[in-house]
């Protein structure tokens, strides 16, 4: 196996509700080709969820099917990060009840990037100075930031599962 090609990833389930864990544990297992073993703690955030993390290595990409599975339930608020070991890119999921699933591009810092064609249609389609401050404001999902920031406060302190399939 070529570790050149070796995936990290972290899936952060902010909020979940108690009914949908078992289903969310079914999924996971499915995706990933064998048992995950996921540590939930209470989500003293949103009454009745409950939240919890996962790391993992991985060859093959997990994170669009992980993220495009857990959207389908409505009330979750969730992120899924995954990069190259060899040149840190990656990809950022991020979805909330009330937002829906934005997708982002990430530098080997972490970083949002914005590709150029992007940037070129909005310059072009942007009229004025506030329509343009949206258009990147939604490229980069700030809204997404500013609803997930209190829940990201309150993850760090919980146990992380691992799975490392190499």
């Amino acid at each position: 196996m070529q570790h050149a090609n070796l995936l990290s990833g972290d899936l952060r389930i902010y909020s979940a509700p108690k009914a949908l864990l078992r289903h969310i544990q079914w999924s996971l297992n499915e995706i990933f080709g064998y048992p995950v073993d996921l540590e939930w703690q209470p989500q003293l955030l949103a009454a009745g969820t409950m939240a919890t993390q996962l790391q993992w290595r991985e060859v093959k990409p997990v994170a669009s099917k992980l993220a495009s599975t857990l959207k389908s339930w409505h009330y979750l608020r969730f992120e899924v990060r995954e990069f190259s070991a060899s040149s840190g890119e990656g990809v950022f999921y991020r979805c909330t009840p009330s937002l829906g699933l934005h997708q982002a591009v990430t530098s080997s810092t972490g970083d949002i990037m914005i590709h150029e064609n992007r940037l070129m249609t909005t310059l072009e389609t942007c009229k004025s100075f506030e329509t343009l401050r949206e258009s990147i404001s939604l490229a980069l999902g700030t809204a997404w930031d500013t609803e997930l920031e209190c829940y990201r406060r309150g993850i760090d302190a919980l146990p992380t599962g691992k799975v490392a399939s190499i």
